[in-house]
Parts: C-alpha cells; sequence; structure tokens
C-alpha cells in the first residue's frame, strides 16, 4: 500500500477518533461534557468583567471568584455604601457565550428568595402603620375559626410566619409551594390549612418555609384590601426602578440560565410551578444594582427595619441560617465585628443573595447557574462576609 494512502487513512482515522470522541460524549451526556467545559468557558467569560468606576478592589475579585466558583457564567454584584455611593460589577453574556451581548449593570436576573426579604418589610410597614400587630394570630387574620385539625395552628402569629418558626418544615413535610405540576392551595384560599399537621410547635425552632411567606402575602391583601402584587407597586414604585414580577416564562430582557449542574429539572422548569401563588415567595426579577438601590432607600437612622428583631433563645448567630430575624437570618463570624443580615434565593438556575451589613452597607449577588457541590448561595455568602469584613476593617485604620 502506497505510503500516501497509509498516511491518508491514518489521519482520517484520527479525526475521526477526534471529533467522533466529543460527538459520542455529547449525545450521551451533554450536561457532563458541558461541565466538564466550564473552567474553559469561565477562563474565556473573565475578559466580559466590568466594574463601575471607583468600585473597591473586592468586588472585582469577589465577582472573579462567583463566575469561577459557582457555575454561574453569568453574573453581577453591587454593594451600596452607607452615604448612597453604589458599586457594581458585571460578567457574562445573556444568552449563548461569544453569540448574543454582554451582561450589562441591567440585565435582568430572577432574584428567588430574596423576594421574602421584601415582603418581610412589606408586613413591617403594616405594623408600623398600626393596621397588624406581630403578636396576631394568624387563623384571626385570616378568619378560620371552625374545627382545626392541629390545635397547635391556633398559636402561630405573624411574628413566627417572619421568622421561620412557624411550625412548618419542608424537609419534614413536602412544600405545597412547589410541588411539581400541583396547585398550591396558599395564596387562593385559607380553607385547607384547618387540616395542615405543623411539624413542630410554633416558636420552638426555625424552619425555612414558601408557605410562611405566602401566608404572610394573604394577610397583607387582607390588611391591605390589595391583591399583593398591586400593594408592593404601590410601596416600593418596582416597575420604575426596573425590578418586576416573573409569571413563569422568561422575560424578552432576562438572562438565560445555565442548568448543567441542576440535576432534575432544565430550562423549561417554570411550567411545573405556579409564579402567582410564588409571588411572596420568589416572585421578583432585575438587576442587582437595582435591588440594592432599592434597600438603600429602606435604610433609616435606626438601620434596616428587618434586623430589628429581638434575639430568642433559639438563636445561633454564628451559624448560617441559625437565628432568623424578620425574613433574612443573622450571621456573625466569631471575634469579628461584621454582622449581617442574609437573604439567600435559589430558583433552579437562580442563586442570589441580599446582605444587609451593621456599618450600613448592603450587597446583592444574582447569579444565572447551579455550583457543582455545595450551595451557591452559601460560599458565596462566606465570601463575601470575608471580603466585606477585611474591607470596613481597612477603612477603620485610615
Amino acid at each position: 500500500m502506497p505510503f500516501r494512502l497509509i498516511h491518508l487513512l491514518g489521519m482520517v482515522a484520527i479525526g475521526s477518533l477526534v471529533l467522533g470522541l466529543p460527538t459520542y460524549f455529547w449525545i450521551g451526556d451533554r450536561q457532563q461534557v458541558l461541565r466538564f467545559l466550564y473552567p474553559a468557558q469561565a477562563l474565556l467569560t473573565m475578559p466580559t468583567l466590568s466594574c463601575s468606576s471607583g468600585a473597591p478592589v473586592w468586588l472585582k475579585s469577589a465577582s472573579r471568584f462567583a463566575l469561577r466558583d459557582n457555575s454561574s457564567p453569568s453574573g453581577q454584584l453591587a454593594h451600596v455604601e452607607a452615604n448612597g455611593t453604589l458599586h457594581e460589577c458585571h460578567y457574562g453574556w445573556r444568552g449563548t457565550p461569544l453569540l448574543s451581548e454582554r451582561i450589562t449593570n441591567d440585565s435582568r436576573f430572577r432574584y428567588a428568595s430574596m423576594t421574602k426579604a421584601l415582603t418581610a418589610d412589606a408586613v413591617l410597614r403594616q405594623v408600623r402603620a398600626g393596621n397588624l400587630a406581630l403578636s396576631e394570630r394568624l387563623l384571626e387574620r385570616l378568619h378560620l375559626n371552625g374545627k382545626i385539625g392541629d390545635a397547635r395552628l391556633k398559636a402561630i402569629t405573624v411574628e413566627h410566619l417572619l421568622r421561620h418558626s412557624s411550625g412548618f418544615d419542608r424537609l419534614r413535610s413536602e412544600d405545597p409551594m412547589v410541588i411539581r405540576k400541583v396547585k398550591p392551595w396558599c395564596p387562593y384560599t385559607a380553607t385547607p390549612l384547618t387540616s395542615v399537621n405543623l411539624d413542630f410547635a410554633p416558636g420552638e425552632r426555625y424552619a425555612y418555609s414558601n408557605l410562611n411567606y405566602c401566608l404572610l402575602a394573604m394577610v397583607l391583601e387582607r390588611t391591605s384590601g390589595l391583591p399583593f402584587r398591586l400593594l408592593m407597586e404601590r410601596e416600593y414604585r418596582l416597575r420604575a426602578r426596573g425590578i418586576r414580577f416573573i409569571d413563569g416564562p422568561y422575560l424578552a430582557d432576562e438572562v438565560r440560565y445555565d442548568f448543567r449542574n441542576s440535576g432534575f429539572y432544565g430550562a423549561d422548569y417554570w411550567r411545573y410551578f405556579d409564579f402567582q401563588a410564588l409571588s411572596s415567595s420568589a416572585g421578583l426579577s432585575g438587576s442587582a444594582s437595582a435591588f440594592a438601590s432599592l434597600w438603600a432607600t429602606l435604610r433609616d437612622e435606626r438601620g434596616f427595619a428587618v434586623e430589628h428583631a429581638a434575639a430568642e433563645e433559639i438563636c445561633e448567630p454564628d451559624r448560617l441560617r441559625g437565628c432568623y430575624g424578620y425574613g433574612v437570618f443573622s450571621y456573625r463570624e466569631p471575634a469579628s465585628a461584621l454582622t449581617l443580615q442574609v437573604q439567600p434565593g435559589f430558583l433552579y438556575g437562580s442563586p442570589s443573595v441580599l446582605l444587609l451589613d451593621n456599618y450600613g452597607g448592603v450587597t446583592v449577588w444574582v447569579g444565572n447557574g447551579v455550583r457543582r457541590n455545595g450551595s451557591s448561595t452559601d460560599s458565596m455568602t462566606q465570601l463575601l462576609y470575608r471580603k466585606l469584613s477585611a474591607y470596613y476593617a481597612s477603612r477603620m485604620l485610615q
């Protein structure tokens, strides 16, 4: 066989192997290929990282960490100083990498459970106005006076709902707000509540629950006489800030979300849930800068209303999620002067975290992917804690 023919056949075989193996794995397990390629994608995305003029160095390094560690190929990080100065960084592409426009500081992300913090603030506004009391019983406000299956339900107060200590525990009982293809009864009717069995006595401990915040939306509607979304628009002028409620399908100016590490759900996850029902617990969307700026306007001479919850015996402030206040949980690392009020968010491809600090600052991160190992929001919360702690310590030395 002539040498040239042997050489040609060899090149064809090598080419088939080079092209065929990736094709084989792409067809067999596309998500695994995408996970394998993520470090290269992150490296190619890094040049898109852009920060506002005068942004502190830690903001840019934290953004690099988010891109590298959290498998979120697009994201935004915003910080508002106590004096009102806004700094922000953003990175990535709004759609397919290299084939669409870059992320800007105005690009839209789903806020997921960061929404709960604003719902909590709306409840506290009604309390300050004298229209509602933290000690008010839930069943009385919802006018449920008939037969109750679990007598402990009668003890649930507005404050229990705010602080995730009402007795609902989604790790023990199924979360009725996010059961696949099942329309939740809340916020459309309160009657099924009478047959619910609590997982623990109200006030006994903390357990995060979406149902708590749906019930708070029902309380707000009965207190204000307005549908929840209209009340929130009236109170916070959301649309003027570029913040909108989502109804499931992606909005035209939203980023594309990355589901390579999400497991069960993909880009069509929204088809299986009721986003009208999720309005008060995971319904808002917008940019990191928009949400941070909104929270900066909610700070007064006493700080943020959601951080003024009294300490409870069940509180563990040095542990993540160990001490819930009004919606947010308090976090302080040992021997540190920095205390954060934290509201993390996660909604299938939409990680986020809101941080309110005791120096008057507001920090918001939003991403569009799922961390492969562990919680995206926990890793970002702990990193941002260290960055903010060092930042404030250095300013005190100046």
